[in-house]
């Protein structure tokens, strides 16, 4: 493995650990307010760290692949298991893409909630429900 890859990797890494550290902060937040808006605020700022992760990741993996670095590969492809089939690049471009689309309808939930369809209010609660879960996860993570 090159040392300047190892250095970029190895930042980015340290970026995302930063990022998580913010949505663990942002998660006790999150669980605790009360105030629907207040609450769609901060899902819609947690969602933003998420795709600042997948972002980071799409980076590394572009690195990593375009090097020809394939233990760097295999870590990043490690993590993306779970969310399908596919090239790994495909694979965080879907992510990226879903959480996109988590954020605009959070946003429009927010800004104009008059004007959610029936299906977009759906999202936003299963959004929600889902965001709510991992927050509950990251408060039961040791620091």
């Amino acid at each position: 493995m090159s040392q300047e890859v190892a250095a970029i990797y190895t930042g980015i890494l340290e970026q995302v650990m930063r990022v998580e550290k913010l949505k663990r902060a942002l998660s006790k937040q999150i669980l605790t307010v009360k105030d629907k808006k207040r609450r769609l605020d901060l899902i819609c700022k947690f969602l933003e760290y998420d795709l600042n992760k997948h972002q980071l990741f799409e980076q590394a993996a572009v690195i990593a692949l375009s090097n020809g670095e394939d233990s760097i590969a295999q870590h990043i492809q490690a993590l993306y298991e779970p969310f399908g089939d596919g090239e790994l690049i495909e694979r965080i471009r879907k992510e990226l893409g879903y959480t996109h689309r988590f954020i605009q309808v959070m946003d429009k939930a927010k800004n104009q909630p008059e004007l959610l369809s029936f299906t977009e209010r759906r999202m936003v609660q299963e959004i929600s429900k889902y965001v709510l879960a991992q927050c509950r996860l990251y408060t039961q993570l040791k620091a």
